[in-house]
C-alpha cells in the first residue's frame, strides 16, 4: 500500500514511518519545512517519500493525497502549546483535520483513514474511578486538546470514510525529553497511568492501515499491565536514572488529571503492538545517558530542583 503519514517526524510520526517501512509499505512523509523536521528526515530511511506541506492548506494535501491507498493522520497541536495558543492550535487540529477528510473524500477511491486521538477524551480520572477506561466512557472535555481531540473524532466519524481511530495512552519518547514538561506538576501522585512506548504505537498505527477489521472501530493503544503505575511511581523511577531526587508531593495537583489504566484486549486482539513494557523503557534510557552524567548532576541538584520547583504553580517554598 501508498501510505501518507501527516506530523510525520514527530515522536509517535517517527516511529509509525519506521513501522510502515519494515511492513514493506510505499510510505510518504507529510510535515512542515522546519529545521528539527528536516534534520529528522536526513536520518530517515531512503525509501521514504518526504512532501512538505501545510494541513491548513487544502491545496497542498489535495496534491499530497493524490494517489494514496490510506491516510495516518497523527499531525496535531498537544499541551501546553494547545493551551497556550488555542486559535492557532485550532487551525491546525480541527480545521486542518477538516481539510484533510475534505481533499481523501474528492478521490475516486478514498484512502482510509488512521486517525489517532487520546484517552485523555474520556476525562479527569480519580480514584474514586473504576479502571480501566474503555471505548464505552462518554467523552468529556477538560481543555482545548481534547475538546479538539472530541470534535475531530466525530469529523472522522461522520466523513463517510473507511476509518479507524486510536485512542493513545501516556507515549513515552525513544529518548528522555531535553527540556522538562511542567505538565507533569498537574497529574497528583497517586494518578493512575498507562503508558506506552512510541515505537509500540507506530506498529499499532502500521497495522491498523492494513487492519479491514479494525475499520469503524475506536481502539485503545496503551502498553498492557507491564505498563501501568502511578504518576509518583513514574517520576520517581526516571528521576533515579539521572540522580534527581524526588519531587514534594506540594508540587503537584490536587485535582484529577485525564489518565488511567486502560482496556487495551480488543486492540491488542487485532492489532498486537505490545512489545514494551515500562522497564523496558527505563533500560533503554538507561544506556542513552553517559555513566558520570549522574555523579557530575549531584552538586547541582538541590538548583535543578529550585529551579524546576519554579514551575509548579501549586508548590509554594516554605517561608524563611
Amino acid at each position: 500500500m501508498r501510505v501518507m503519514v501527516t506530523g510525520a517526524f514527530g515522536n509517535v510520526g517517527r516511529s509509525a514511518l519506521v513501522e510502515l517501512l519494515l511492513q514493506g509499505h510505499r510510505v510518504r512523509a507529510f510535515d512542515l519545512r522546519s529545521r528539527a523536521n528536516r534534520r529528522a528526515a536526513r536520518r530517515c530511511d531512503d525509501r521514504l517519500e518526504v512532501t512538505w506541506g501545510d494541513i491548513r492548506s487544502p491545496g497542498e494535501l489535495e496534491r499530497s493525497v493524490a494517489d494514496v491507498d490510506a491516510v495516518a493522520h497523527i499531525a496535531f497541536v498537544i499541551p501546553p502549546q494547545s493551551e497556550r495558543r488555542p486559535e492557532w492550535a485550532r487551525e491546525i487540529n480541527v480545521t486542518g483535520t477538516r481539510n484533510l477528510i475534505a481533499a481523501m473524500r474528492d478521490r475516486p477511491r478514498p484512502p482510509r483513514l488512521v486517525y489517532t486521538s487520546s484517552v485523555s477524551v474520556t476525562g479527569s480520572r480519580g480514584p474514586e474511578d473504576e479502571p480501566p477506561v474503555t471505548t464505552a466512557h462518554a467523552t468529556i472535555a477538560t481543555d482545548t486538546y481534547t475538546a479538539h481531540k472530541i470534535e475531530t473524532e466525530e469529523m472522522v466519524r461522520e466523513s463517510g470514510l473507511d476509518w479507524t481511530i486510536l485512542r493513545l495512552g501516556a507515549v513515552l519518547p525513544s529518548e528522555l525529553p531535553k527540556r522538562f514538561d511542567p505538565i507533569t506538576f498537574e497529574l497528583p501522585e497517586s494518578q493512575r497511568m498507562e503508558t506506552v512506548h512510541t515505537r509500540d504505537v507506530g506498529l499499532a498505527v502500521a497495522n491498523a492501515v492494513s487492519c479491514d477489521a479494525a475499520l469503524g472501530r475506536t481502539l485503545l493503544i496503551g502498553g498492557g499491565e507491564g505498563c501501568r503505575l502511578s504518576a509518583g511511581e513514574m517520576r520517581a523511577r526516571i528521576s533515579a536514572l539521572i540522580g534527581i531526587s524526588r519531587f514534594p508531593e506540594s508540587a503537584f495537583s490536587p485535582h484529577p488529571f485525564y489518565t488511567d489504566f486502560m482496556d487495551t484486549e480488543e486492540a491488542q486482539h487485532l492489532l498486537r503492538f505490545q512489545r514494551h513494557s515500562f522497564d523496558d523503557y527505563l533500560d533503554e534510557v538507561r544506556q542513552t545517558i553517559p555513566r558520570l552524567y549522574p555523579l557530575l548532576l549531584r552538586p547541582f541538584a538541590g538548583l535543578i530542583m529550585r529551579q524546576l520547583l519554579k514551575q509548579s504553580p501549586h508548590h509554594h517554598a516554605p517561608a524563611k
